[in-house]
């Protein structure tokens, strides 16, 4: 009987550690995913602000921007990460070429650029889904204008001016544009990304070279 009775002693002692385990985790668990939550919604409420009448939000210009260099509006939703190529591109640069990534939506966008100094950069954004299109820029052929359709991005196109046209992705009511400064191209992209865009705006450069 003793025996019994210890026995059943230590098997309530460890159900009750158990409990105590099970919560502390739990609750440490819960604090985790509400402070990624509460961020997740404060930018989902921004970007329905930024989005009555139009869609497009127009962002503080974080400083400094390089010279030549302005950003444009986003356009999408607040999921994935945040990238910037700010840092990648330079007043006088040339576009070689654009890409996109699309089947139902916009999987990734990618830009390769010519540095003044020579340098060659691909400028790439999102997953690896969808099929890959790729166009050429023609000598003097800049991007002049970006529109896009979404929830998160489901469409976007670009044009140039000479009047091509690179789109891909489904269309959808939620559209806005968006359009280079005279003298100006489309050098970058800011935006959030994950396995696809999520977000997007341009980053416009000018075409001739700013000290």
């Amino acid at each position: 009987m003793r025996l019994l009775h210890l026995v059943s002693t230590i098997s309530i002692a460890f159900l009750a550690l158990s409990e105590i385990t099970f919560a502390t985790k739990n609750t440490m668990k819960s604090d985790s995913i509400h402070d990624t939550t509460q961020a997740s919604d404060e930018t989902a409420s921004e970007e329905r602000r930024g989005a009555v009448g139009g869609g497009g939000r127009e962002l503080p210009t974080p400083a400094p921007l390089p010279p030549g260099v302005y950003l444009g509006k986003e356009f999408g939703g607040p999921h994935g990460y945040r990238f910037t190529d700010v840092d990648m591109v330079k007043s006088g640069q040339k576009v070689v070429s654009i890409s996109i990534r699309s089947h139902g939506r916009v999987d990734a966008v990618s830009l390769d650029i010519v540095l003044p100094a020579g340098d060659k950069n691909t400028l790439y954004h999102g997953g690896n889904g969808g099929k890959m299109n790729t166009t050429a820029l023609a000598e003097g052929e800049h991007i002049t204008h970006i529109e896009a359709n979404w929830g998160h991005t489901r469409y976007i196109k670009f044009t140039t001016n000479l009047g091509k046209v690179i789109e891909g992705g489904r269309r959808t009511d939620s559209v806005d544009v968006d359009k280079a400064k005279e003298g100006f191209q489309l050098g970058g992209f800011i935006g959030r990304s994950g396995d696809e865009v999520d977000m997007v705006g341009a980053i416009w450069t000018s075409i001739q070279p700013v000290e």
